[in-house]
């Protein structure tokens, strides 16, 4: 059986106040949507949030009192024809009904059929059920993840409200209600020709069981539980299982005790060796002292601070490598390499192989804390900037970075224009 696979892309673009029925009848194959992306063009001057909604029909479900109810209903309603038929004939009999009468009869059923399709109308109204999907906005959140399955047999439409278009992007896949009947069908023929198979070698060949296997049989027909009876030796094999693994355990233990015991123990000084002299005390002295002090050195090499600098908003530069020319500023056309971290430092992204990342300093193609960052490097620097979540993705939560996060950035300038 298979396990909603992937066929192909699924894409729907809804534009606002249009509605779209989810699945196209000459292509009916069941639908999973993964994402919605909000358009940042928006379709009027109000730019308001537009709002993905689905309407659905309503699935009537019967139980057996309604249907035992619906029975009834038939059986009166054939007991009325009958009585209908007796009482035409009769009237045909009498023939008293004059002309007007009538019309009159006839002009009632016709305003009582207006009021039955006026009632009609309001009940298809009723039957349309409306559900909110998502919101989005280019000003708060671009797009949304899903996980929304829709078959063939729901009659599905999906309606923006808003001023900007949105669209939905998933899969056409496979579903297993698509197969079911076919596997249970196949499933039972084999499986009442293996119980007729298996019937037969039983009645040629017989049991082969020994006395032992007798004797428990005959004492599981005996009981009237046998399910618990199976239990109980279940239980009872796991119990012989455990305590044999406690004394293998045990005798590990007990084995490792007596060579421990058999090792012979020498006492902390006997296993310093013999006293070292004074002049021996004072060189050894001297030597760990010049260690340590060379330690200190490695370590002040390996912790030299850069210069840094806390710009707008609490993002933090740090230049490890000043390079040579002019310096990037706003409206600067800049190419660099970068590898992205987070605070736990996993790297969530990076641009360190084939073309460097090409923007324009300072005009919202980056996130504030970016552009902030770049500013002020020459051809050559490197920089770690340091970017607050609020001058970042901010509650936005995207691919491998989490809602809230802040974002470290190794920077290298290898152009500038």
């Amino acid at each position: 059986m298979s396990s909603l696979i992937p066929i192909s892309t699924y894409n729907l673009a809804l534009e606002p106040f249009n509605p779209q029925p989810a699945l196209d009848e000459e292509f009916p194959v069941t639908i999973r949507l993964t994402m919605a992306a909000v358009d940042p063009e928006a379709a009027d001057d109000k730019e308001e949030p537009s709002t993905v909604r689905i309407l659905k029909k309503t699935r009537v479900f019967l139980d057996d009192e309604d249907e035992e109810d619906e029975d009834d209903l038939l059986d009166i309603d054939e007991d009325e024809e009958e009585e209908e038929e007796e009482e035409e004939v009769v009237e045909t009999k009498k023939e008293k009904k004059s002309k007007k009468a009538e019309k009159e009869e006839e002009e009632e059923e016709d305003e009582e059929e207006e009021d039955n399709e006026d009632d009609s109308d309001i009940e298809d109204d009723e039957e349309i059920e409306e559900f909110i999907l998502c919101t989005l906005s280019p000003k708060v959140q671009f797009q949304q993840t899903l996980d929304l399955t829709i078959s063939p047999e729901e009659e599905v439409y999906f309606v923006v409200t808003g001023s900007y278009p949105v669209h939905l992007t998933g899969n056409y896949i496979e579903h297993p209600a698509d197969e079911d009947s076919e596997d249970e069908d196949e499933y039972d023929d084999d499986f009442d020709q293996y119980y007729e198979d298996d019937e037969d070698e039983d009645d040629e060949e017989g049991y082969n069981l020994t006395p032992d296997e007798d004797e428990l049989v005959d004492q599981l027909e005996e009981v009237s539980d046998i399910e618990g009876k199976i239990e109980e030796l279940v239980e009872k094999e796991a119990n012989n299982k455990k305590r044999a693994a406690e004394e293998t355990s045990e005798s590990k233990k007990n084995k490792k005790t007596k060579e421990d015991k058999k090792k012979v123990q020498f006492t902390e000084k006997l296993e310093q060796g013999p006293t070292p002299s004074k002049k021996e005390k004072k060189k050894a002295e001297k030597a760990e002292k010049a260690q340590k002090a060379e330690k200190a050195a490695e370590t002040d090499k390996k912790e030299k601070k850069f210069a840094t600098n806390t710009l707008l908003g609490g993002v933090v530069t740090e230049d490890r490598k000043v390079g040579s020319g002019a310096q990037a500023k706003s409206g600067n056309k800049v190419g660099i390499r970068y590898i992205g971290k987070l605070k736990s430092g996993k790297v969530f992204d990076k641009n360190t192989s084939g073309k460097p990342f090409v923007f324009n300093l300072g005009k919202g193609e980056c996130i504030k804390g970016f552009d902030l960052g770049v500013a002020g490097m020459a051809v050559g620097g490197e920089r770690r900037v340091v970017i607050p979540a609020k001058m970042g993705y901010g509650s936005q939560a995207l691919p491998g970075i989490p809602a809230n996060s802040e974002l470290t950035f190794d920077i290298k300038l290898v152009s500038l224009k």
